[in-house]
């Protein structure tokens, strides 16, 4: 929470949080630069809780696989308020999200609680998938609808609520 992170780096998973069989991962008010990793520049997370960025910037960040997050077999991923900037892979510069859970929410609600993303700005570092899912629907605070099917990739700069058409051509 607040924290300026910078050049961290990992072999494999997670160059600043490596999440496997355990609880939630939350990155709050923070700052993060230039870390890298094969898998989640940043986060990589497996057979694991939730994911949740918030109100933070990620910049330059790099990974082969989820420039940023690798999520795999883990509970829903929550994105709000982050700024994603300058972030790169070969597989998906932002998000590389799979087989993600829908969790089932606290009784105020009557539905799973999928993947979603909110008020974030996404501009990768160069062309190509900034977010791939697969089995891993994802809601978005979108003029225009709110989810993606559970996969495809999502090419190019995106500043959510405004959304585009996913490769399968859905709004909602």
């Amino acid at each position: 929470i607040g924290s300026t992170v910078t050049g961290c780096s990992a072999g494999t998973g997670g160059g600043v949080v490596n999440a496997v069989f355990s609880g939630a991962v939350t990155l709050i008010g923070s700052t993060v630069t230039g870390c890298s990793s094969q898998y989640g520049g940043v986060v990589y997370s497996s057979s694991s809780g939730a994911v949740s960025l918030i109100g933070s910037t990620v910049r330059d960040c790099s990974a082969d696989h989820g420039g940023v997050v690798y999520a795999s077999s883990s509970e829903s991923l929550s994105v709000a308020g982050v700024n994603f900037i300058d972030n790169s892979g070969s597989v998906a510069s932002v998000l590389y999200l799979k087989g993600l859970t829908q969790s089932l929410c606290s009784s105020f609600c009557t539905e799973p609680q999928r993947s979603r993303i909110s008020d974030s700005i996404i501009q990768p570092l160069h062309g190509g998938v900034t977010i791939q899912a697969i089995n891993s629907p994802i809601d978005w605070d979108c003029s225009l609808g709110r989810w993606m099917p559970s996969e495809g990739a999502l090419f190019g700069s995106i500043s959510a609520p405004e959304c585009y058409p996913c490769s399968a051509g859905y709004y909602e």
